[in-house]
């Protein structure tokens, strides 16, 4: 009777125990089985059916991970085009389209319908909305993911996982808690580094050799949970905060399906087995301000520039203090929004010499040795490297390549760089195009 009473608990202990949250219990039930076998024949039989319920019941499925006869159920959170591939992503590994997975993708949270533009057209659905849509998956978009009545409906689809990547909004404590294994999220950066809003485009903007992809667990601080996957990779020093975002994200959805995802599932990574981060490493990417675009020739080098040029890719974009004209008429003070930039020593341009060259002035650098016609910028404070700018996008006007932007704004009379108080003395108010802005100086 006492090997009958002791043997399903020794079972459940060694056999099942490290996946079962229910150890502490079954280590008190041994205790009372060996008190017990000082007790009657009688008292010893019941207990013993007692103590192979957790055995034969449902009490004995792991809580740590998925049974291997049901499916784990996800709920994707997400809202720009550069996170369509998660989505993607995790649809075609899903049960929908791949039998036999260990998961089904059973709703998408987005940011809600915005007007754009035209205050006569509709509201504007998020890219990760209409995809969902696309692909028939039922898609809540709640003004806040505060929201009593979204809340009620997440806990009503008892997710095992939730999956975020570029949701852009605050996940509350009660949303935290609803996912039984807990709240994953994409992050594209190596973190520690570059915690916040805008990870990839001050990677870009310091300058960073290497970026990456981390997957963690989301916790009520930004981006403090432990890890459960990371993976690092090299930068050129040529790509773009756009171009980069969408590499990382669809990196990091491989990751997320192949690696990170079947960990959770399984019960061989938690949020106590993570990896916890060292917070003596914490860097801030905070949000971007519009202002932060501009370029200063007159105090930044010319890596610098090209840094803030691939960073702020996209928005704000970066803007050159400029004084030109398309004809022997004045120059005119504006903002040029300049992308597509590269930095050379000015010993490698040919043609070009120091001692012959005004600081401030551009000048056209024709294609060679297959690389594209560019237009040339000495920083002040860095004037043996050339800055080569190869697409201007004059207020009001189309963008242009830099041939185009030579002929129509460099051949009359040069073009130049302004020093602040210049630009403050004869800049065109935003938006301006130098037409409008020479009318309004001769009123």
């Amino acid at each position: 009777f006492f090997f009958v009473s002791h043997f399903p608990c020794y079972y459940m202990v060694f056999m099942r125990a490290p996946q079962n949250a229910q150890a502490p219990q079954i280590l008190k039930t041994i205790v009372v089985l060996s008190l017990a076998s000082l007790a009657s024949r009688d008292a010893i039989f019941q207990i013993t059916f007692f103590a192979w319920r957790p055995v034969l019941g449902r009490q004995a499925v792991p809580q740590a991970a998925t049974d291997a006869k049901s499916q784990a159920r996800i709920v994707f959170l997400g809202s720009p085009a550069c996170v369509e591939v998660v989505l993607r992503k995790l649809w075609a590994a899903s049960s929908q389209n791949s039998p036999g997975s260990s998961f089904e993708l059973c709703a998408v949270v987005s940011q809600p319908p915005k007007r754009v533009g035209d205050q006569g057209k509709p509201p504007s659905k998020t890219p990760v909305h209409k995809l969902s849509e696309e692909l028939g998956i039922a898609c809540l978009t709640p003004e806040t993911a505060k929201d009593d009545a979204f809340l009620a409906e997440l806990e009503a689809l008892r997710p095992d996982v939730c999956i975020t990547a570029a949701y852009g909004q605050y996940l509350p404590r009660r949303f935290l808690e609803t996912p039984r294994l807990g709240t994953l999220n994409l992050h594209p950066s190596l973190l520690p580094r570059w915690r916040g809003a805008s990870p990839v485009q001050r990677a870009l903007q310091a300058g960073d050799t290497e970026t990456g992809i981390t997957i963690l667990y989301t916790v009520a601080k930004m981006d403090a949970g432990p890890i459960v996957s990371q993976e690092r990779m090299q930068l050129s020093g040529s790509e773009t905060s756009l171009e980069l975002l969408n590499h990382l994200f669809e990196w990091g959805a491989n990751l997320l399906v192949e690696e990170a995802l079947p960990k959770v599932l399984d019960g061989s990574v938690t949020i106590e087995t993570a990896l916890q981060q060292d917070e003596s490493l914490v860097v801030k990417a905070p949000l971007i301000m519009k202002d932060e675009g501009k370029l200063w020739p007159h105090n930044e080098t010319a890596l610098q520039m090209r840094d803030k040029i691939r960073g702020f890719d996209g928005w704000p974009g970066t803007t050159l203090p400029l004084a030109c004209s398309g004809s022997t008429a004045p120059v005119q003070g504006l903002r040029v929004r300049v992308a597509s930039a590269e930095v050379v020593s000015a010993s490698d341009i040919p043609g070009f010499t120091l001692d012959r060259a005004v600081l401030e002035e551009l000048f056209f650098v024709p294609a060679h040795d297959g690389r594209e016609a560019a237009v040339g910028l000495r920083p002040a404070k860095d004037t043996s490297n050339v800055l080569l700018l190869r697409r201007f996008h004059v207020p009001s006007k189309k963008e242009v390549p830099a041939e185009t932007f030579q002929k129509g704004y460099m051949l009359e009379q040069p073009a130049r760089w302004l020093w602040p108080e210049d630009e403050a003395r004869l800049i065109a108010p935003a938006g301006t195009s130098p037409k409008k802005a020479k009318k309004t100086r001769r009123r």
